[in-house]
């Protein structure tokens, strides 16, 4: 499913729930007629009063400014009386206020302020929808949880420590993420062994990318085999096309995937081609050195990775952090 789909199915959504909230209104506006006489007749003379009032407006500049200057002060008289009645009829006094889920957008997903832009409650729902879509799902790493502390910050023979090394990482990656599309390079290749964070990384990307309304589409190296093994062996490229036309594609720890002839070199190199050819991004993560993975894919898929115009290579440096971490429990 698309961003576009997704975010016309939230909009359906909110329509239904205005909708429903519409209907639930008017029940107890019913209810509240019934436990309340005379309450219908002042409804009614309110409702004149403002249908009078908007008529007044459209004909104001031949009027004067001045032709509704009483109205404020008639319909909070109005409301005083109505919430009387509420009262006298054992009901709360806002009985009757408009029944909204969200009171900051009215449950149409946007405000005017005075530009139209997208409530924070159908963000927050079409980022969860997002990320849920990408296959990372919730509870994932974000630029905010990203701690450079963990690593040391010893410095090496050249001066640099990991944790420095780290920050600058993370730094590449939040302005990749807060740039996209619109990215200096296209593409991001993280590079090192493993337990350095570069799948932490990769998911911050993601979560930051569906924060900003795009939708990212995440998959380990593993699943990308399967899907490609499986379009291979029956025929249906259409099973790539979803990695193909994906807006920002992750495709994480490249290198552990079963090594199939004529699927997983061919295939790999198809899908960074296409992308290539069609302007659109890709970001993976691999622990293998440039030898190793030109030694695995041959130079056609490593021409791909290497061109420095299209293509940042970003290292990670030093020791398993996980295994440190697991190290120093045992000792303690």
């Amino acid at each position: 499913m698309t961003r576009e789909q997704i975010l016309a199915r939230l909009e359906q959504e909110y329509a239904r729930r205005r909708e429903d909230n519409l209907r639930l209104f008017e029940q107890r506006r019913e209810e509240a007629c019934g436990r309340c006489p005379g309450l219908r007749e002042l409804l009614d003379k309110r409702h004149a009063e403002v249908m009078a009032g908007v008529r007044s407006s459209l004909t104001a500049p031949r009027r004067g400014p001045g032709a509704n200057a009483g109205l404020p002060a008639r319909m909070a008289e109005w409301n005083r009386q109505i919430r009387e009645k509420l009262v006298q009829g054992g009901l709360a006094p806002d009985f009757l206020q408009p029944v909204y889920t969200c009171a900051v957008c009215r449950d149409e997903g946007y405000v005017y302020d005075p530009s139209r832009r997208m409530c924070g409650c159908m963000r927050q729902e079409l980022n969860r929808r997002l990320m849920e879509q990408s296959g990372l799902g919730a509870g994932t790493g974000t630029f905010e949880t990203y701690d450079a502390s963990v690593f040391s910050d010893e410095p090496d023979e050249r001066g640099m420590s990991q944790r420095r090394v780290m920050e600058a990482n993370r730094d590449i990656c939040l302005r990749y993420a807060d740039s996209f599309p619109d990215t200096r390079v296209r593409d991001l290749l993280l590079m090192g062994k493993s337990g350095l964070g570069k799948t932490f990384l990769m998911q911050c990307i993601a979560h930051r990318v569906a924060e900003r309304g795009y939708l990212p589409t995440y998959v380990s190296a593993y699943r990308f085999f399967e899907t490609a093994r499986q379009a291979y062996m029956d025929n249906d490229g259409a099973r790539l096309r979803p990695l193909m036309e994906a807006e920002l594609l992750l495709i994480d720890d490249l290198g552990t995937e079963p090594l199939m002839n004529n699927v997983t070199v061919t295939q790999l190199f198809n899908l960074l081609n296409e992308r290539q050819m069609s302007g659109r991004h890709t970001v993976l993560s691999t622990n293998l050195s440039m030898n190793e993975l030109l030694e695995r894919y041959t130079e056609r898929v490593t021409s791909r990775l290497l061109d420095k115009g299209a293509c940042l290579r970003v290292g990670f440096v030093g020791g398993d952090v996980r295994r440190e971490r697991r190290r120093k429990g045992k000792e303690a």
